[in-house]
């Protein structure tokens, strides 16, 4: 099966008060940058308390992973395949 984005989840950020966009802007350029090592073109986007990263073309997904998993705040990486409604 082939994913096409990551559904990254965050922790306590989503807690946090009225400045929680600080925080989830901050979050996603610490995710830029540890994608830039990572084999592949990502788009990331904010969404519902979620953070999507989009794949285009061809990726190594385990090593997106790998450099994700080092971003502090996130709590859980979930491979997503986007489909036709």
């Amino acid at each position: 099966m082939t994913f096409h984005s990551l559904l990254l989840k965050y922790g306590e950020i989503g807690v946090k008060g009225k400045n929680r966009y600080l925080f989830e802007d901050m979050l996603v350029q610490r995710v830029n940058e540890a994608l830039a090592h990572a084999a592949g073109t990502f788009t990331t986007r904010k969404e519902q308390g979620r953070i999507y990263v989009d794949c285009q073309g061809e990726f190594d997904l385990d090593e997106a992973v790998e450099a994700l998993q080092c971003v502090f705040g996130i709590v859980g990486i979930c491979p997503v395949r986007i489909t036709q409604d």
